[in-house]
């Protein structure tokens, strides 16, 4: 499956796990990477890794079409890791 049609099944169900994983295995490097950059390795690394993959899956009725489907990935994937880490800073500060 291409990281297109993944996007497409996607925008339709959000759950269907199948999308979701050839999604995740076609851009493993990608994901992890981003995953990485934003909160580094260990336990919160992997938790933050599978709230984005949902977060991504709820985001794809915003593909356009005409988009390249990894770019759109990589943006995605970014902004939902730059919003992940400011709800967890949030989180934190409010809970002294």
């Amino acid at each position: 499956m291409t990281n297109r049609e993944a996007i497409r099944r996607l925008s339709v169900n959000a759950g269907d796990c199948s999308a979701l994983s050839w999604l995740h295995h076609n851009n493993t490097e990608t994901i992890h990477g981003v995953v990485v950059h934003y909160f580094g390795t260990g336990e919160a690394a992997d938790k933050a890794e599978c709230v984005l993959m949902q977060r991504i899956a709820e985001r794809t009725r915003s593909y356009e079409r005409q988009e390249d489907p990894d770019e759109w990935l990589t943006r995605c994937a970014t902004s939902e890791c730059d919003r992940l880490r400011n709800e967890a800073i949030h989180d934190k500060a409010n809970s002294h």
